[in-house]
């Protein structure tokens, strides 16, 4: 018998996870919002146009159709608490967690994960900040109303903006790290990471973009030497495994945004779902040959993953870059990327650059 995928998300960011899903024979239910959903077309065995966010519209269209569905799996969109009210997995108090920055921290901050000093936007309110900060709603995604702010200036316009991303108006305000942005995306079976992929995000627009916070693509595997003494995939996988126990997430897949300052990692955030931007779908098997999209569903299916299944080896470098219009404030607004591959990390570099000056 065939099993069917609810996936939760038909846009964009789904393509690769969704070709992935159908060259494993599997079908699809698709649930997007969008009429005009680009995985509509040829992707979805059935569409159903109804927002994967909404988790009773998309159990009432469950129940409405004929099939039944073996797994669920949320498809560069943010809402796990929809896969843990249609599967009971991940459970809802995990989703909840990773849906809502304030909780997450403070839950973070009791496990001993290392994250930046926060507070909430409502004690913020007409203070001047005495070093950088970033201000953020409590839930959204893709950096929307996330903002910068330098020592020395008020945050009172950055909290109204951030509020007018959050559904309730929460919002708050973390230090700055300085150091390497990293962008993670984990395997957890049986409560523990069998796997972790690392990419070192680009930031080196964030001049142009104040005070948005936007990323420019990515580079795999980072520019960071690996000592015995100092090695930040060692400490990155600390402190993601510390993410895992505290939220409960015993199966399935884990996104994490992380900083090296040189000593120590930070953990930003993190989330309950598969990435965009072809990271988990492209990225990671073209430059690691690891099938991640792969390995997530079978886990989401309820198979086990064997040790030695999962065989990473180096094949080439990759570099992400976007077209970023003027004006971009958040992630969705950015232009197309390009990925591009080379033998060397500056062959890479060179061949996304050069398709981005092409494009513009």
């Amino acid at each position: 018998m065939t099993k069917t995928i609810a996936v939760l998300g038909g846009g964009i960011d789904s393509i690769g996870i969704l070709r992935r899903i159908k060259e494993m024979g599997l079908r699809t239910i698709v649930f997007d919002g969008d009429e005009n959903a680009p995985a509509r077309e040829h992707l979805a065995d059935t569409f159903v146009n109804v927002s994967c966010y909404d988790a009773w519209a998309v159990m009432n269209a469950l129940c409405d159709l004929p099939e039944e569905i073996h797994a669920v799996l949320c498809a560069g969109t943010d809402c796990p608490d929809v896969m843990a009210v249609i599967s009971g997995k991940p459970s809802m108090r995990t989703a909840e967690i990773s849906m809502n920055k304030w909780m997450q921290k403070k839950i973070f901050l009791e496990a001993g994960v290392r994250i930046p000093s926060w507070i909430a936007g409502e004690e913020a309110r007409g203070l001047v900040t005495f070093a950088d900060v970033v201000v953020k709603p409590t839930k959204n995604r893709g950096s929307r109303g996330v903002s910068r702010v330098r020592a020395g200036e008020s945050l009172d316009e950055a909290i109204k903006r951030a509020a007018s991303y959050d559904s309730a108006g929460h919002v708050i305000v973390e230090d700055w790290i300085d150091g390497i942005q990293l962008s993670s995306e984990s395997l957890v079976q049986d409560g523990k990471i069998i796997y972790t992929a690392y990419s070192q995000r680009n930031y080196s627009r964030l001049h142009e973009t104040y005070p948005y916070v936007i990323e420019d693509g990515g580079d795999m595997p980072p520019y960071i030497p690996l000592y015995y003494e100092n090695d930040h995939e060692r400490m990155a996988h600390e402190q993601l495994q510390k993410c895992v126990d505290a939220l409960g997430l015993r199966s399935g897949t884990l996104k994490g945004d992380l900083v090296w300052d040189g000593n120590k990692i930070w953990v930003i955030e993190v989330a309950c779902r598969l990435s965009g931007g072809d990271f988990c779908s492209k990225q990671i098997p073209t430059v690691w040959g690891v099938d991640f999209v792969g390995f997530a569903v079978r886990l989401a299916l309820g198979e086990t993953i064997y040790s030695g299944e999962i065989d990473p080896y180096f094949r080439r470098y990759m570099c992400q870059r976007f077209v970023i219009p003027h004006g971009t404030t958040h992630h969705a607004e950015r232009g197309p990327s390009f990925i591009r591959y080379g033998k060397t990390r500056s062959e890479a570099r060179g061949n996304a650059q050069k398709d981005v000056k092409d494009a513009t």
